[in-house]
């Protein structure tokens, strides 16, 4: 009797629990893009409905709609969705290293890509940045740099990643490569281009560098953060577009369905 109701219990234990959600979830790369461009267009609306109550109306707080939505600002909701964009990105690239079939090398640049995109995210949000800069400017002369200078170490550890990270970009399919590509430019643009030409004006208009209501800096602004914002959508729907979008199951791992990563796993 007793053995027997010790194979019953056995039984029962060893029988796998049939999971509650049986249905799969798939979430396609341009359901994707269609989510991250309305994300960013609701941004750049905000944003110049705040500069509209800012200088239109004259209206600096408007309940606190300008400093919740000006997307120069810290701790708010553009800085939280810019964070949130780069997290994003950080997590589908560590998907990809994950998914990724051809051992350490093949997953390392995939890794690498999502690690930076961790530090960019924390970055949004400390303002480290600011903290480079600071220590550029007081290691080197004044009148050498701009407004800012934390450009400087970036671009030099950007341009070594970028080095080691050339045979992995040139075993990507091409429409990756090119997305890519136009992703970097268009983020370049604007955390780099913009920002030197925001710096510049800033250094020649003393009341707008003392943070003094500017409209022209916050045009700068607005461009400058719409491009960089608009290069991480870019890479992160290429990603997701090379993965062929996300497919979610009961119990099973994350799942791709795309041609493409199976063709180009070497990459």
């Amino acid at each position: 009797m007793r053995g027997t109701i010790l194979r019953m219990l056995t039984s029962h234990i060893a029988q796998k629990p049939k999971p509650e959600f049986t249905q799969t979830a798939a979430i396609s790369y341009n359901a994707i893009g269609k989510v991250l461009l309305g994300c960013i267009l609701l941004l750049v609306t905000a944003q110049l409905t705040v500069m509209f109550l800012k200088y239109g109306l004259g209206r600096d707080h408007a309940f606190g709609l300008v400093p919740a939505f000006h997307m120069d600002g810290e701790m708010n909701v553009p800085s939280f969705a810019s964070s949130l964009l780069l997290f994003s990105t950080a997590m589908m690239a560590f998907l990809t290293a994950a998914i990724t079939q051809n051992g350490r090398s093949h997953k390392l640049p995939w890794i690498t890509i999502g690690l930076v995109f961790i530090l960019l995210s924390f970055d949004e949000n400390i303002r480290i940045h600011e903290r480079v800069t600071d220590l550029v400017r007081s290691a080197l002369p004044g009148d050498i740099l701009p407004y800012t200078g934390f450009e400087i170490p970036y671009l030099a550890v950007m341009a070594v990643l970028g080095l080691f990270m050339l045979p992995w970009f040139f075993n990507l399919d091409r429409p990756s490569q090119i997305l890519f590509s136009i992703s970097g430019v268009i983020f370049l643009s604007g955390a780099v281009g913009f920002e030197q030409v925001a710096s510049l004006y800033y250094d020649i208009n003393e009341a707008a560098r003392s943070g003094e209501a500017d409209m022209i800096g916050d045009i700068f602004v607005t461009i400058e953060e719409t491009l960089e914002i608009t290069g991480v959508g870019l890479f992160l729907y290429a990603m997701a577009r090379r993965l062929g979008g996300i497919r979610l199951s009961p119990g099973e791992a994350v799942q791709t369905a795309s041609p493409t990563m199976r063709e180009t796993s070497s990459a």
